[in-house]
């Protein structure tokens, strides 16, 4: 990125903590300390913004055995009844014989984690995440 489309600023932070922030850097694997610290401001903001109820992307994953048709019709119809916040979705067999679907959404905040809810408690869904990725 341009020097000219940054924003600096000077950070003091009490002892122990910078130490602390490089070694989640690292572990992330961020190139640096400002782009560790632009990362956590922008889900600092994200979440603010989730809060807020602005319009949000995102994603949903639930895990389910293929063997029972339940979960697999149950995704289908939710995603056919919330067709204007979703689009896309995405289906993976796993080893083990389980399915990943990954829903990308758009939407108030709300919304989707009344979808995300809906297909956590699908029966035969073992496992279900959400995760709001940016504010629109």
């Amino acid at each position: 990125m341009k020097q000219e489309h940054l924003d600096r600023f000077t950070v003091c932070l009490e002892k122990g903590l910078l130490a602390r922030l490089d070694d989640i850097s690292a572990e992330r694997g961020y190139p640096s300390r400002s782009q560790a610290m632009a990362d956590f401001i922008r889900r600092a903001i994200t979440r603010k913004e989730w809060k807020e109820g602005a319009d949000c992307a995102a994603t949903i994953s639930v895990v389910y055995d293929p063997a029972d048709p339940r979960p697999g019709r149950g995704v289908e119809g939710l995603l056919r009844a919330n067709a204007r916040a979703v689009l896309s979705a995405q289906v993976h067999p796993l080893k083990g014989g389980k399915t990943l679907c990954t829903v990308t959404a758009v939407g108030r905040p709300a919304a989707l984690q009344r979808l995300a809810d809906a297909l956590r408690a699908l029966k035969g869904v073992t496992h279900g995440s959400l995760s709001i990725v940016a504010p629109l």
